[in-house]
């Protein structure tokens, strides 16, 4: 933490050691030091990596400082003022009289002018934060909000991460991973508010990674979580800053891989997967129930298939009777099984998925309306599939959409599968016995150390404020989650009962 009121010392070696201090030697700090010419006396530059403009730097501070012959007497206003005047050609320059005000400028982007012998420095406003214009969010588009994505370059996704987080505390740690490739890995946390447990975890498991080569964030994220054999996702992937910045602001860890779009954040809970921005952009009635609603969407896009299967081969006495007429009528012309017809669909409609991906951007409608309308309406008139089992297919494909992560999708792809297969083999009993396993599968899962059902199992009354449903931004803004190793979490809960 910044101590309020610190003075500025006069030796320049200290006050470059105070600075580097209190950001936490932070990897993308800056410092360029020299000799000032005329009167001897070293002058170090202090600035973020990603936050000035570098041609502004050279053209207008250090040229002008490593050229200028300066005067060996001064009159009445100073070896800095006289820096100020005739030397930095800046247009907002102004004198910084304490190191709480010189990491405040710092942290906000500005250069700092640091002379040997002088207990005050100089703040150049030269910010040049990368902002729009860059490349627009792929992954999580939304309606309201900021249209800033991450890019390739990780010195300009940590200055976007800061444009956010305008707060000294914030710590950046950069090593190289790949034996080949050198890439540039950072984690980005919050001091103040980081589970010390968790980035140790962390930190740990980067250690121990061993790759020739490190081309995309997912090599360290398979490299984080290979003890896993989870098909769920145990790190949260994203391409947006303000994401990444609200989930190091509630004391998680971002880690951010160069070459990269998409930065990661661990510890991951189930219920990350189906917030959006949108739910803090827009107004709260507009949106308090949208995010349960997500949720069960998604659990009826996994189950519905297979209950279809379940009833239509198991259970037909169970159905209604004019929907048993209406499937029965249907199912005499078709030559295959149910759950044959329902997973040579799938397959189907995942082709057109993967193929809409592959193609280029110009031919991509083309490629949907064909797989979609032409080949659906073919092959129900051609009575190779049920009606019912295109519109089944259709809406289970459709409400499995709506998750904002996509990698969520990917998920439910194999637990329909999974599903349907539980429902030809075993009927309801299937169906019941999967969502158990399913169940007892998240409730065992750990994202490092934290359960991944968090904040429900454990469940923690406090933090159920951005749970299910949103409460108002105040008591959001105010009251962050707390997301803990599960032995510190019950160690706080036996201290409170104590």
């Amino acid at each position: 933490m910044v101590t309020r009121n610190s003075k500025i010392q006069n030796n320049l070696q200290a006050n470059i050691n105070e600075i580097s201090e209190k950001l936490g030697w932070s990897s993308d700090l800056m410092i360029r030091t020299f000799t000032l010419k005329g009167i001897g006396l070293r002058v170090s530059i202090i600035f973020f990596e990603g936050s000035i403009d570098a041609h502004s730097l050279e053209t207008h501070i250090i040229e002008p400082l490593m050229t200028f012959e300066m005067p060996l007497k001064y009159e009445e206003q100073g070896l800095l003022n006289f820096l100020i005047q005739h030397v930095i050609q800046v247009k907002a320059v102004r004198i910084v009289e304490s190191m709480e005000d010189a990491i405040h400028e710092i942290v906000n982007g500005k250069t700092l002018l640091v002379v040997d012998d002088m207990p005050l420095f100089i703040s150049a406003d030269i910010v040049k934060w990368n902002e729009k214009g860059l490349t627009n969010p792929k992954a999580q588009r939304v309606t309201k909000g900021p249209d800033i994505a991450f890019t390739e370059n990780r010195t300009t996704n940590i200055s976007l991460l800061r444009k956010v987080i305008k707060n000294p505390d914030l710590r950046i740690e950069t090593k190289s991973y790949g034996k080949k490739t050198s890439t540039d890995v950072s984690i980005v946390y919050l001091d103040t508010s980081v589970q010390n447990e968790i980035l140790t975890e962390i930190k740990k498991r980067l250690d121990k990674i061993e790759l020739e080569v490190v081309l995309e964030s997912n090599y360290i994220e398979e490299g984080l979580t290979e003890e896993s054999k989870s098909i769920f996702p145990l790190m949260l992937n994203t391409d947006r800053p303000d994401v990444v910045a609200a989930e190091i602001l509630e004391g998680k860890i971002g880690i951010i891989v160069d070459g990269s779009p998409f930065v990661l954040v661990a510890p991951a809970v189930f219920i990350q997967f189906f917030q959006t921005p949108e739910d803090y952009y827009i107004q709260l009635e507009n949106n308090k129930w949208l995010r349960l609603f997500k949720m069960i969407l998604y659990a009826v896009s996994i189950v519905v298939p297979g209950l279809y299967v379940a009833f239509t081969t198991h259970h037909p006495n169970l159905l209604p009777i004019q929907l048993l007429i209406s499937f029965v009528s249907q199912r005499e012309v078709v030559p295959f099984p149910t759950v044959v017809e329902i997973i040579l669909l799938g397959a189907m409609i995942e082709a057109i998925y993967e193929a809409s991906n592959r193609v280029p951007q110009n031919v991509v409608l083309t490629i949907s309306v064909f797989g979609a309308i032409v080949l659906g309406q073919s092959a129900v008139e051609s009575q190779l599939i049920q009606p019912a089992t295109l519109v089944v297919m259709s809406a289970s494909y459709i409400m499995t959409s709506v998750v904002p992560i996509w990698v969520m999708r990917n998920v439910a792809r194999y637990l329909v599968l999974i599903f349907i297969i539980a429902g030809a083999t075993f009927g309801l009993y299937g169906i019941f016995l999967a969502t158990l396993i399913v169940l007892f599968h998240l409730c065992n899962l750990r994202s490092f150390g934290v359960p991944y059902l968090a904040p429900f199992a454990p469940f923690r009354v406090r933090d159920q404020k951005d749970g299910l449903l949103r409460s108002s931004i105040e008591d959001v803004a105010n009251n962050f989650p707390v997301f803990s190793k599960e032995e510190t979490l019950q160690q706080t809960e036996d201290d409170n009962k104590n």
